[in-house]
């Protein structure tokens, strides 16, 4: 309760805090799966050991939300997407971590273990 009371406070500041007159043209939403068009989003499960190596690339096309799972059945984990600057956090050895995410840059971008230092695989994100 005590989170949702300083959430409230923090954006009534801002909300008083704003020097314009004019109305705010942007509005915040809370994404989740459950929220999202299931057509746009991209979903992908890499298991360690069993689809991965320097030769595997994740295609998707810009402006997808990506949902990417990943389980180590053989030892814990922490994985790293590269210049989306995203982790699963600590994996538990068999469990699933995921990150969602859109698709927001061009390029390849690499998805690297920070247990092993290993290159799991490549996420290309191209431009539709």
């Amino acid at each position: 309760m005590k989170k949702i009371c300083v959430v409230l406070f923090a954006c009534c500041a801002l909300v008083s805090c704003g020097g314009s007159n004019e109305a705010a043209s942007t509005t915040s939403l809370a994404v989740t799966a459950d929220t999202l068009d299931p057509a746009n989003v991209f979903e992908y499960t890499i298991t360690v050991g069993e689809n991965t190596g320097t030769d595997v690339v994740i295609e998707v096309p810009q402006g997808k939300m990506v949902s990417l799972s990943v389980v180590n059945p053989s030892s814990h984990d922490d994985v790293h997407l590269h210049g989306y600057d995203l982790s699963t956090g600590t994996i538990e050895k068999g469990e699933t971590g995921s990150m969602m995410f859109e698709a927001s840059k061009t390029g390849d971008f690499e998805i690297e273990s920070h247990e092993t230092g290993e290159l799991i695989s490549i996420l290309r994100v191209t431009t539709p």
